[in-house]
């Protein structure tokens, strides 16, 4: 069987090797190098190609024999692969950064556009939104000319941010390099960022009306371009669209939210079952922290402080991918929180009728009228959701 392999410092964060195994039947590995390992692990004969991302796409120029058009150009390499005994360097990011606005109808002819950094997927970045015709491409960087410190000057006349940075990518989920709330005239925030699915740049755009993604469309069709390189085949372009689909069914939590009492631990316990899926209620997750029961919590620190350590437990939990969160009944009374769940998750409402609510161990909702606490609740409920589940049948 044909080997490849993703190259690069850190990887933890990938989902390279899910994708290429829809595009192809070979093994795909990732290799987490030094730099002073990328010519020897190129040059083997165990690998017959490569995808390189961070911080090797420039590092990996002058170890190739020859460069595609695209790759020259931009003066970065993100797919390797051999032909008669020469180690040829590709730029498949272009084509996917391409596919990417395309598809989320973010045009930047006529329009000038902000890159954030200065690595190789920005230089990718400005050459492809040069030839799509952008009257003015501004890099930003730490120390340049166009720094963070002077943003001010670009806030009227900006049309379209792009964040070429990690900043923001999982771990280091919530951050954003940006504020996009002080450009007046944004028609589009693209990031190419995709673990988490949504970052916080992507988030506070959403929330303003203004269009913008996160990369996981363009990296699944730089993924298709390069296994096309390494299978000598094409493939449809529809395939891109599948993968996207499938991706986004495995990695996306299922996020459960609704009433105290309503059902969400139980119905989270099922589906976490059914899909093979890791299970993780808020509630207990705060009982293991703290070392007491909620209402101990609520009785000796309150609500505040309990508040403070599920916003801490659900930006934890919502790091993860690809599992299953019960949430407690007030966690929308947090602002904070929708962007943590919404990161990396489907929320789902789960409903259930007032009089048939499981009140014990549940300070809040023994504290004052239910219909009460409901009316506060019920439009985060219906704002912060995707889908809804009826729950009105009784548990057995």
């Amino acid at each position: 069987m044909s080997k490849f392999a993703l190259i690069g410092g850190h990887l933890g964060h990938s989902y390279s090797k899910m994708i290429h195994a829809m595009f192809g039947d070979y093994q795909y590995d990732y290799l987490e190098l030094t730099e002073e390992e990328l010519e020897k692990t190129i040059r083997s004969e165990e690998y017959e190609g490569f995808n390189v991302t961070i911080p090797y796409k420039k590092t990996v120029l002058p170890i190739c024999d020859e460069l595609s058009k695209e790759s020259r150009s931009i003066g970065a390499v993100n797919t390797i692969y051999k032909r008669g005994g020469k180690i040829i360097g590709a730029n498949t990011d272009y084509y996917g950064f391409c596919y990417m606005l395309k598809r989320n109808k973010i045009d930047p002819e006529g329009k000038k556009c902000l890159v954030l950094g200065t690595g190789g997927a920005s230089v990718m970045v400005q050459k492809a939104l040069q030839d799509l015709g952008a009257s003015a491409i501004v890099v930003i960087s730490r120390s340049g000319e166009n720094n963070y410190k002077n943003l001010s000057r670009h806030y009227e006349d900006t049309d379209i941010i792009v964040n070429a940075t990690p900043v923001g990518m999982y771990p280091d989920n919530g951050k954003a390099p940006l504020s996009v709330g002080e450009f007046r005239n944004l028609c589009g925030v693209v990031d190419l960022i995709y673990n988490p699915n949504k970052t916080k740049m992507v988030l506070d755009a959403m929330e303003r009306g203004i269009p913008s993604c996160g990369g996981l469309s363009m990296l699944v069709a730089q993924a298709k371009a390069s296994s096309e390189l390494f299978q000598e085949k094409e493939i449809d372009e529809e395939e891109i669209e599948s993968a996207i689909y499938e991706v986004r069914s495995k990695v996306l939590n299922t996020v459960l939210i609704g009433m105290p009492g309503a059902g969400k631990t139980y119905l989270g316990e099922k589906i976490a079952e059914r899909d093979h899926r890791k299970f993780i209620d808020l509630d207990d997750e705060i009982v293991k922290k703290e070392g007491m029961s909620i209402p101990e919590i609520f009785k000796w620190k309150g609500e505040d402080y309990f508040r403070n350590a599920e916003t801490e437990c659900l930006r934890n939990a919502c790091k993860q991918t690809g599992i299953v969160i019960a949430c407690g009944g007030g966690i929308v009374t947090r602002k904070c929180n929708y962007s943590i769940l919404k990161q990396n998750g489907r929320v789902i409402w789960v409903k259930r009728s007032l009089d048939k609510l499981d009140l014990d161990g549940r300070p809040i909702s023994q504290s004052r009228p239910l219909e009460e606490i409901f009316e506060e609740r019920k439009d985060a409920y219906e704002s912060w959701s995707d889908y809804f589940i009826d729950n009105n049948q009784d548990f057995k």
